[in-house]
């Protein structure tokens, strides 16, 4: 019997990791034998239903046409795919046939002025809806989170039993924004899709176009971009360990962060670039202009040296994190969650070791597997001392050759970046020179099927210092 990864390969091949399948093969590949791969995401528009999954540390997409607004639900099989078949409900009104969950709304909270907005064949408006019943709502300053992102619990004794994701106000119909532009175009758009990568998402796509157009960016390329996401990283590693220590009123530990992360800032505006390093990728390379060993170097002069106290205030409040907002291995890999989040819990995926050119000697962050924000916040450390010891090792041999082979031209590309907050994935295909179709998978979506059980039983007063440390974004869920 075949496993999955045969029984997609089985299909026909239409670009360098994505396989078209039928009815039967679709049904074969969610009723497979033997070990499931991870679901990176699951999306669907009026002609056909995808699923990108993880087989090793590649990408494997398979896809199936939509007949009659139908198709078999991936969820039967994959349980993180559940997010992305609601979404393409309300936005195309194609339905997940045995799908599981109660079918709730994703974005469309009654408030649109059609239903299906993307579909070819748009349907009236919908009445609004209601909360749950016994529900309470938390506006986004009750949850630390920026955004009109809006998180239902059930609460019984100011705790919380259950979490509803309430994603509506925050969708900006961002990525039906960009089809039919040339991914020039679009570049501006995509690096201001989240303040949680400026650099990440631009990066992601970047890849997912030189892949589609069989291009393969050279080392010194590479290698800023390299730099470029570390710096992030850095950045906003400071920025989840500022609010998680805020939330467990560890107000020194947060200080120190903040003037960290402003130190960053400074270094990157005194280097002539953005304070949070935005429109510093382009398609075909980097900004105009853009001297990254400078760049690097001032960044690494201003953070290397308040390490160490970072470290030491770490260890003084680190205590009051035992034991909280927990994430169990199990559901982590269930629901692919990556990130620090993932690798805190015991999930070790790093999609920076799969890079060419990856200094992988630097990458040596280890830590508690715990699943607890205190194993997430040591490992943040862990990550920025890494980051800074890869910016030595690009300085010293920055450019360095390899072999990677170009892909053949097939108008249709994946594209990674692991960002601070996890792994973002991007999907595109062109036809004449222009985006034809695009989809975004930002790391916050693994987070939404957890939230219930990292915070179950916890006082709502105490959701803000949880949220903080899981680092989820809402820019990035509803796009």
């Amino acid at each position: 019997m075949m496993g999955m990864g045969r029984i997609i390969r089985s299909g026909e091949r239409v670009a360098l990791s994505h396989y078209h399948l039928d009815a039967e093969q679709w049904c074969a590949m969610l009723s497979a034998p033997g070990a499931t791969l991870p679901l990176i995401s699951c999306w669907a528009d009026d002609a056909r239903a995808y699923v990108l999954l993880l087989e090793g540390d590649r990408p494997l997409l398979a896809s199936r046409a939509v007949e009659e607004r139908r198709y078999l639900a991936p969820s039967s099989r994959f349980a993180g795919a559940e997010w992305g078949e609601r979404v393409a409900y309300d936005l195309y009104g194609v339905e997940a046939m045995d799908a599981r969950g109660n079918g709730a709304p994703a974005l469309d909270e009654g408030g649109w002025t059609s239903t299906w907005p993307l579909s070819s064949r748009p349907g009236p408006a919908a009445g609004g809806l209601r909360p749950l019943a016994g529900s309470h709502l938390l506006r986004p300053e009750q949850t630390g989170l920026s955004g009109p992102l809006e998180l239902s619990f059930e609460v019984l004794k100011g705790k919380v039993r259950s979490v509803e994701v309430c994603a509506g106000g925050a969708h900006r119909g961002v990525v039906s924004r960009l089809l039919g532009r040339t991914p020039e175009e679009a570049m501006p758009l995509v690096s201001r899709m989240t303040a949680g990568g400026f650099v990440a998402h631009p990066l992601a796509f970047a890849r997912a176009v030189a892949q589609a157009r069989g291009l393969v960016p050279g080392p010194g390329i590479r290698d800023v971009w390299m730099v470029l996401l570390e710096i992030e990283r850095m950045s906003l590693h400071l920025f989840d360990m500022a609010r998680t220590a805020r939330g467990v009123d560890a107000e020194l530990l947060a200080t120190h962060c903040d003037h960290a992360r402003e130190a960053i800032a400074r270094a990157c505006a005194e280097q002539g670039v953005s304070r949070r390093l935005m429109d510093m990728v382009a398609c075909d390379g980097f900004r105009d202009g853009l001297e990254i060993v400078p760049l690097a170097q001032a960044v690494h002069a201003a953070m290397q040296p308040r390490l160490a106290a970072l470290e030491e205030l770490h260890r003084v409040f680190a205590p009051r994190l035992d034991g909280f907002a927990v994430l169990d291995v199990r559901l982590a890999e269930r629901f692919a969650v990556g990130g620090v989040t993932g690798r805190a819990s015991g999930r070790s995926m790093d999609m920076r070791r799969r890079e060419a050119g990856m200094r992988l000697e630097a990458l040596r962050a280890t830590g508690s597997s715990q699943g607890d924000a205190r194993a997430r916040e040591g490992l943040r450390l862990a990550e920025i001392r890494d980051s800074l010891k890869l910016l030595e090792r690009i300085l010293g041999s920055i450019g360095l050759e390899d072999d990677e082979p170009a892909p053949d031209r097939t108008d249709e590309g994946i594209g990674v970046a692991e960002g601070a907050r996890g792994d973002v994935w991007y999907w595109v295909r062109l036809k004449e020179g222009r985006i034809e179709s695009l989809h975004v998978r930002d790391p916050g979506v693994s987070l939404l099927p957890v939230l219930g059980a990292m915070l179950r039983g916890y006082p709502v007063s105490r959701v803000p210092a949880a949220l903080g440390s899981i680092g989820i974004s809402p820019a990035g869920i509803a796009l």
